[in-house]
């Protein structure tokens, strides 16, 4: 759940600073404060955060405007996956969508696939991962969207260079009837797991893969293929599976990176990305609540760390929490 966390001296400052200015002309910072649910915190709550930064992952999605130095913030920050700055100057431009609209070509290549459609997002601060698409593995080759390669490609750019509070979480969702008949469901799960370990061999991940079928509670909620971090929301219109290895599309489609906000969701306009996140957690915690249910059992495939399981025992990922 995405709230404030910021010390009551810093909030009552800011409130001070624009009080008696017109909606219109209040900072960002300040129409988010209004708009968001906010936890003031004591200089002795703020000390806290300061001695043990890693309690900032009992709330992985908040945004924490701290009485530390910028210094302080930005190791936070860097440690564990959080957006945390320093009251001193507090810049939450990143948390804003650019507004990237991107429309891969099937006959050339217009960018560079991944590495370029995620470049707003990378540099935010990230504690966990959602990946859901039903056909991802449905193709094996690479001209039709290869699932392995394509998840690579975007591991690659998304994943933290370092990440010091315990596990990384990464939650993997896909369709187990509509996956290509070479494959098998432990070889994905094995797969996916080696390849986010390759990938980043400095810290410990904590990787969940769900093969669904229609018949489970989560089916019918995933029909829009995204990706879902604590800080930014990633959606293409056909298949996440999007590039060949020239970087070519490998079908028609939008795909459109996004922030927690836009400029007009700040002032009640539009919707803000951030209500995609909340709809895609509420998702899960249906399908979560539902897992109690002997019925719930047959269907889905659950693996994790790469083992397969007999079934999922209940939330894992932070960002599901």
């Amino acid at each position: 759940m995405f709230k404030i966390i910021i010390s009551d001296t810093i909030y009552a400052r800011i409130k001070a600073a624009e009080s008696g200015k017109p909606a219109q002309e209040q900072s960002a910072l300040r129409k988010l404060l209004r708009q968001q649910p906010v936890q003031p915190l004591t200089a002795e709550e703020t000390l806290q955060f300061k001695n043990h930064p890693e309690e900032v992952l009992k709330t992985p999605s908040a945004l924490y405007i701290l009485d530390i130095s910028p210094a302080e913030a930005l190791r936070i920050q860097a440690s564990y996956g959080v957006m945390c700055l320093s009251g001193e100057q507090p810049d939450i431009s990143p948390l804003i969508d650019v507004n990237d609209y991107f429309q891969p070509s099937t006959k050339n290549r217009k960018f560079k696939g991944w590495d370029r459609i995620l470049d707003s997002v990378e540099k935010l601060p990230s504690n966990a991962l959602v990946i859901i698409d039903r056909y991802l593995f449905s193709k094996r080759s690479k001209d039709a969207g290869d699932g392995l390669a394509n998840v690579y490609s975007i591991l690659r750019e998304l994943l933290p260079q370092t990440f010091e509070g315990g596990d990384y979480h990464l939650t993997v969702v896909f369709n187990i009837d509509a996956t290509h008949p070479s494959y098998s469901f432990s070889e994905i799960a094995t797969k996916l797991t080696n390849i986010t370990r390759q990938l980043r061999p400095g810290y410990n991940t904590m990787v969940e893969v769900f093969a669904i079928k229609e018949s489970c509670t989560l089916y019918d909620d995933s029909h829009d293929r995204r990706i879902v971090s604590n800080y930014f929301y990633v959606v293409a219109s056909h298949k996440l599976a999007a590039f060949n290895p020239e970087d070519k599309g490998t079908v028609p489609q939008s795909i459109s990176p996004w922030a927690l906000f836009t400029e007009s969701s700040l002032t009640g306009d539009s919707s803000a990305p951030l209500e995609s996140i909340e709809e895609t957690i509420d998702d899960f915690h249906k399908f979560y609540t539902a897992l109690p249910n002997p019925a719930e059992h047959n269907t889905y495939l659950y693996a994790l760390n790469g083992k397969r399981m007999e079934r999922c025992m209940g939330v894992r990922n932070r960002l599901l929490k």
